[in-house]
């Protein structure tokens, strides 16, 4: 209503003014539930950054931290332009929209033949580091070990044979882009492809795209399409409805982005929720909701847990300026653990209210 943001306010100021609005907001919900004729303890009442609950937080954070079950890493997100958050895949909404599916041709190299990928994110293929087949795709057999010319930018990437293609989508031709989308993250760890970021936080592109450097990223999409088309190189596009992913909270299209953030290691928290299913301690009814389970267990990704906003539990990470060692402790550190010096950092992000 001011016409600020929480940036015109500063981090203090801001999370003051949230105090402010949960002393308000937060007493309105408890008469309510009084009006009601709620039955609770009322001298118990708890509030999720109370000093008890938030230092059981930190507890649990540093004890996950020494079993190496969270870690800091640079990994594949799912990233809201307009939140300008990260955020966990529970928090990222697939809604079914009428997409279009573009056929781009990816001329060889030292040849006059091409091949042709399709494609419903064609403005990725600035970061675009490999095409990939399936290496039991008898119709590209002849192609291995080619190079392919990247259109628009002109780089060269090499067609790579990974079993994770499906022969039936599209050409069986897939762009890999590591840097935006989750599958081509994986391929490009297989394969050491290198990771290109063509689109920055605010959902623009980045230097790496070269002369779309600065555009939106939709607009960028209409661009790409519209040279293609000049130079020949858009072999057609059809109608293609999808699922897209959108913030749970503001609706906005959601971008893969490879980012550096806080994780939790889900394979070793997974496993014995697994067993204990196979072995029937735990019982699905009806039955056939276990492969609902199993599926999403056996498939689940690293947890990301790091948010880029001033609200919540602020992770227990401390940098030393001096060394870069990362300091994870119970009680705020006044020196570096590993070379002694005074000056570290805290993290600024703060973890994920789940």
């Amino acid at each position: 209503a001011e016409g600020k943001t929480r940036h015109d306010l500063g981090r203090e100021a801001f999370e003051k003014r949230v105090w402010e609005w949960k002393e308000q907001s937060g007493s309105t919900i408890l008469r309510q539930l009084r009006q009601l004729g709620g039955s609770c303890d009322w001298t118990r009442e708890r509030f999720t950054l109370d000093e008890g609950l938030s230092r059981a937080v930190r507890e649990v954070f540093v004890r996950l931290y020494e079993e190496g079950l969270i870690y800091r890493g640079k990994r594949l997100i799912n990233w809201c332009v307009r939140c300008r958050t990260a955020l966990s895949d529970l928090e990222v909404k697939a809604e079914l929209v009428q997409g279009k599916l573009s056929y781009i041709r990816y001329p060889i190299k030292s040849s006059s033949d091409f091949i042709t990928v399709a494609t419903t994110r064609p403005e990725t293929m600035l970061g675009d580091t490999a095409v990939a087949v399936n290496p039991n795709d008898e119709r590209y057999q002849h192609l291995a070990g080619k190079t392919l010319i990247l259109p628009l930018l002109n780089r060269e990437i090499p067609l790579i044979t990974d079993e994770f293609v499906d022969p039936a989508f599209g050409t069986g031709l897939v762009k890999v882009t590591p840097a935006h989308d989750p599958n081509d993250f994986e391929m490009g760890v297989r394969h050491n492809l290198e990771m290109i970021s063509v689109i920055d936080e605010d959902g623009r592109m980045t230097e790496a795209a070269g002369p779309f450097q600065g555009m939106d990223r939709f607009e960028c999409r209409r661009e790409v399409l519209k040279q293609l088309e000049t130079l020949g190189l858009l072999e057609k596009v059809s109608e293609h409805p999808h699922n897209v992913g959108h913030c749970d909270r503001c609706k906005t299209i959601v971008e893969p982005a490879l980012s550096t953030q806080w994780f939790v290691k889900m394979q070793p928290l997974a496993e014995p929720a697994i067993q204990a299913v196979e072995d029937g301690r735990i019982q699905f009814v009806p039955e056939n909701w276990s492969k609902t389970y199993f599926e999403w267990m056996r498939n689940i990704r690293d947890w990301c847990i790091s948010r880029q906003l001033w609200w919540g539990h602020r992770i227990p990470a401390w940098y030393c300026q001096r060394c870069g060692e990362i300091n994870v402790a119970r009680e705020t550190p006044t020196r570096c653990a590993k070379c002694g010096d005074t000056e570290l950092q805290q993290e600024t992000d703060v973890l994920d209210t789940w």
